[in-house]
């Protein structure tokens, strides 16, 4: 754990040098360790090597330059489209509960055959 003296001295402030973070920020972003083990093998507070992720990490910029999404940017992608698709969902069952109740034709795909639903439903009644 490099620590360089700055300007600042006589506050009692001690920076980490850039070579330092720069080291700690490369083995996060080339999967040797996470930011939860960097904390614990250089003894920095986490938020401090977000910090500098955020700052000075490639990984983001360089993941948009091959045209790719984040994972972050993926899961939030991913999340708007289950939401879409369950409201779509939504509506598609009431339309054929309605298309039910006013035709008397249940367009429900039916999942087993007629051999197995009827012994389903023979079980059922025991």
């Amino acid at each position: 754990m490099e620590k360089k003296e700055t300007q600042a001295e006589e506050k009692g402030y001690l920076g980490y040098s850039y070579v330092f973070k720069k080291q700690v920020i490369e083995e996060i972003e080339n999967g040797f360790i996470s930011m939860n083990q960097a904390s614990k093998k250089y003894n920095l507070n986490r938020s401090t090597i977000q910090r500098w992720f955020d700052k000075m990490g490639n990984f983001e910029k360089r993941l948009k330059a091959m045209g790719g999404k984040s994972a972050r940017q993926e899961i939030v992608l991913l999340k708007r489209q289950l939401k879409v698709l369950e409201q779509d969902n939504e509506i598609l069952h009431f339309a054929l509960d309605m298309v039910k109740e006013e035709c008397g034709v249940d367009l429900r795909k039916k999942y087993l055959p007629e051999s197995l639903d009827s012994t389903k439903k023979r079980k059922e009644k025991k």
